[in-house]
């Protein structure tokens, strides 16, 4: 049974249900935070370390009668040259990525409907301007962005609005590529971003929330660069 529960406030009247696949990692818990300080009850089902498997659909079962924001923030990556990636690996990287994305999508379907919520999904930069070794992260949030365009079309007429956010650098990385970090590469990044600065969750959080206030309604399908500038900076004096 879904433990659905608000955040702990007297002060707060909860209005609002949000449910966020993928809560549990970095950027997942941010949202998380970001969606309960604007009054949220958030589906506490995928916050804990007992949280169903993002790529079965038996997980989505259960989800709130009403959902006026859907956070699709799971992710994982493999980092390897792609003559050496097996098949195993490159499924594992497109099932939680793409595959539980679209079973939750099709779940969560008539709960937004009836809220005529917000379902937004994260990509990457790297759908656009790809690193090496990671052809499974990379083909899989240009997928991602091509479900968000396609809901956009089938959903408008229901009132929901759905948005890609295709992020840059962020100062928390993904626990599962922590291990990868080279400390080389984060200063390089940070030389080549304008403000020299990596992107705080928070800030991606924030935005998130603001979408939810349906401040970007007419703007669906959209994917948005949550860069700081970092594909844009061409200049080559870092």
């Amino acid at each position: 049974m879904t433990n659905f529960m608000p955040h702990s406030s007297d002060r707060i009247s909860v209005q609002k249900t949000a449910v966020v696949i993928g809560a549990t990692g970095n950027l997942g818990s941010a949202i998380v935070e970001a969606l309960r300080a604007e009054g949220y009850a958030i589906d506490e089902t995928w916050t804990g370390l007992d949280r169903p498997d993002a790529t079965k659909a038996s997980s989505y079962a259960d989800l709130p009668p009403r959902i006026d924001m859907a956070v699709y923030a799971a992710g994982t990556s493999v980092v390897k040259p792609i003559q050496e990636l097996t098949e195993k690996e490159w499924s594992e990287v497109m099932d939680v990525n793409v595959n539980g994305a679209f079973l939750f999508a099709r779940a969560a379907y008539e709960a937004l409907k009836k809220a005529k919520g917000t379902f937004v999904a994260i990509s990457s930069m790297n759908s656009m301007h790809p690193y090496p070794k990671r052809a499974p992260y990379t083909t899989s949030k240009a997928a991602i962005e091509g479900l968000v365009r396609q809901l956009a079309i089938e959903w408008g007429n229901d009132g929901i609005s759905t948005h890609a956010i295709r992020l840059g650098p962020l100062n928390k990385l993904m626990k599962v590529v922590k291990p990868f970090a080279n400390p080389v590469m984060l200063e390089a990044t940070k030389k080549r971003l304008p403000q020299h600065e990596l992107i705080p969750a928070e800030a991606v959080a924030s935005y998130i929330a603001w979408l939810g206030a349906g401040n970007a309604q007419w703007v669906t399908g959209a994917v948005i660069d949550f860069d700081a500038g970092f594909s844009l900076n061409a200049y080559p004096l870092v």
